[in-house]
């Protein structure tokens, strides 16, 4: 059985489930770059979503992930805000070209943060559904 979220925090996963299904395709679609960044918008909706739901507030503008996670008012894991760091710093990188043509291209070099990305996603997710 799923809680009742509240209406704002309802509109952040629906970004959130629309950017990671435009991540999915993008990674198909062998658009590695686009894929990361869409990673990263994925995690800053939930964890948006996470401060709406948990804090009673308004979710601060900005995106870096580790400053959005330790806002949420959910406990991580060991080692994920460091996680959610360099995703951050992924979602700069994918912008410039040289990162594009040298970092961003194949599916082995994105696979370990797409990875990651979508593993915290879930966990975020399940954290604000679940009953407690």
């Amino acid at each position: 059985m799923t809680k009742k979220i509240k209406k704002e925090t309802k509109l952040w996963l629906d970004q959130a489930v629309e950017h990671w299904k435009d991540a999915v395709w993008l990674l198909e679609g062998r658009r590695y770059s686009a894929c990361l960044f869409y990673c990263h918008q994925t995690l800053e909706k939930a964890l948006k979503a996470a401060t709406v739901e948990t804090q009673g507030k308004i979710p601060p503008k900005g995106h870096q992930l580790e400053s959005l996670a330790r806002k949420s008012g959910l406990v991580f894991q060991s080692g994920w805000l460091e996680d959610l760091a360099e995703i951050t710093r992924h979602f700069w990188r994918v912008r410039y070209p040289d990162y594009q043509q040298a970092v961003y291209t194949s599916k082995e070099k994105i696979m370990p943060t797409y990875q990651k990305t979508e593993e915290i996603y879930i966990w975020i997710t399940k954290q604000l559904l679940k009953d407690n």
